[in-house]
């Protein structure tokens, strides 16, 4: 049971900052790679799923954001990333603040069932855009919001910025999920080594 336990601890963090990393390089680069984003967007409608292994298709899809948890654990200064980790730190702030609002949850599960879209890679701009108008009626609402950091070129673009916040609801559902399987700052902590491993493995 402890090793299932870390195990979803371990894919749900790497999801966190798959998500993370993707709205870094929009931000900043503007690049969008769907490959990458897939399994994140779907994690988001799988309000249901008990198989967290599931729930992002394939965890090999996850490779790039494990492998980045990877270099955060057990890396030296130069692999740690500041403003990701500034990100992961904001979403656990709004999230605690959430919790204090169960009608955002009641209405971001509904109208995420509701939605019956097929999730396929030349229709996540589609996704994109509904994930965001919810998360502007729904997250938005709740202080402190999370101000991403970028250059203005690709920050203004609407695409960008949708991509942008349905990516943010995608690692608010994968922090959820973290906390679900018993992750916690503590955890991290005392299970550093073995989470970088299995970041490996998976």
């Amino acid at each position: 049971m402890f090793k299932q336990e870390l195990k979803n601890e371990t894919i749900s963090l790497g999801a966190i900052y798959q998500a993370c990393n993707e709205i870094k390089k929009i931000a900043w680069q503007g690049q969008i790679n769907n490959n990458v984003i897939e399994p994140l967007i779907n994690s988001v409608y799988q309000t249901t799923s008990d198989d967290i292994e599931d729930i992002y298709i394939d965890v090999k899809r996850l490779n790039t954001g494990l492998d980045f948890l990877r270099r955060q654990l057990v890396g030296d200064a130069f692999s740690k990333d500041a403003e990701v980790s500034r990100y992961f730190d904001a979403i656990g702030i709004l999230i605690k603040n959430m919790n204090k609002k169960v009608d955002i949850f009641d209405k971001l599960r509904k109208e995420l069932t509701e939605q019956n879209m097929p999730i396929q890679k030349d229709n996540l701009n589609d996704h994109a855009l509904f994930l965001s108008n919810l998360y502007l009626n729904t997250i938005s609402t709740v202080e402190p919001r999370i101000i991403v950091n970028g250059d203005n070129i690709y920050l203004t673009d609407k695409k960008n910025a949708a991509m942008i916040r349905s990516l943010l609801l995608c690692a608010i559902r994968s922090y959820i999920l973290w906390q679900q399987s018993g992750g916690s700052k503590f955890r991290i902590f005392i299970f550093k080594k073995k989470i970088a491993e299995l970041a490996v493995t998976l």
